[in-house]
């Protein structure tokens, strides 16, 4: 397995330079990133003035939707650093990607010609006649809804134990989010494979934070892992440049 580990040690030293760069910022920045995130997050409802990047916005919340969902089992199969430290980030991240899910949501609701189409005939009571592709879009959303509302200390406090049990119907909105994506795009193969692949992966990285029952992978992170430590040693140890006096490093040089 070593054998493996060593032609990639080129790569490895630059990822551990860029990890230990990112990892180092946030620890002196990290409230000035969430600040930022929130920022942007704001930034981003003066998305509602252009309806034509709708869709697009929801793109991005549900590319930051699976970001955020595979972040907590990744850094419990892995135990980086950086990892953990973006943990400490998960609330203002979900935070914007509620405001993006709401930009493309509110983007269609308030167009008078995808309400008639849309909305009009749910309020006579036919959801289930409506075209599938939106019913599970909005009910994605109205997931969304409650849980962006509710993304604050003052909730979390007020709500107690109900506050966590309410977060976890993220699962059920993943799940929503996915299925109207799948049908949006008309279900060609490799969106097929796309959702295959996603979900797959995802169900696998929580079995793995839950128990790593691969040895090849657990023997694989422990090898990365001491390469790391090495690595952080030799850094860490002072080079001390060769006297240029003496070609003799056994002989002190001359006075």
């Amino acid at each position: 397995m070593e054998r493996l580990i060593t032609p990639l040690a080129p790569l490895l030293r630059i990822a551990y330079r860029l990890h230990d760069f990112a990892s180092d910022f946030l620890v002196k920045h990290v409230f000035a990133v969430k600040r930022a995130i929130l920022a942007l997050a704001h930034v981003s409802l003066f998305g509602l003035l252009f309806p034509d990047m709708r869709k697009e916005f929801g793109e991005l919340a549900a590319n930051l939707l699976i970001l955020i969902l595979f972040i907590s089992p990744l850094s419990k199969i892995f135990r980086m650093r950086l990892l953990l430290q973006l943990m400490m980030l998960r609330r203002e991240l979900g935070i914007m990607m509620g405001y993006l899910a709401t930009v493309h949501a509110v983007g269609y609701l308030i167009d008078p010609d995808w309400y008639a189409f849309i909305v009009t005939p749910m309020l006579t009571g036919n959801i289930w006649g409506e075209d599938p592709r939106y019913v599970f879009g909005l009910l994605a959303y109205a997931l969304t809804l409650p849980l962006l509302l509710t993304s604050n200390a003052l909730a979390q406090k007020y709500l107690g134990r109900k506050w966590k049990l309410l977060h976890r119907t993220v699962y059920i909105m993943f799940a929503f989010a996915i299925v109207h994506r799948f049908l949006v795009k008309g279900a060609p193969a490799y969106v097929i494979l796309e959702i295959v692949l996603l979900l797959g992966s995802y169900g696998l990285a929580k079995a793995l934070a839950w128990k790593n029952f691969l040895p090849t992978l657990s023997r694989i992170i422990q090898l990365i892992a001491e390469d790391y430590r090495r690595h952080k040693i030799l850094s860490a140890t002072p080079s001390f440049p060769k006297d240029q006096g003496s070609s003799n490093p056994s002989v002190p040089p001359a006075v």
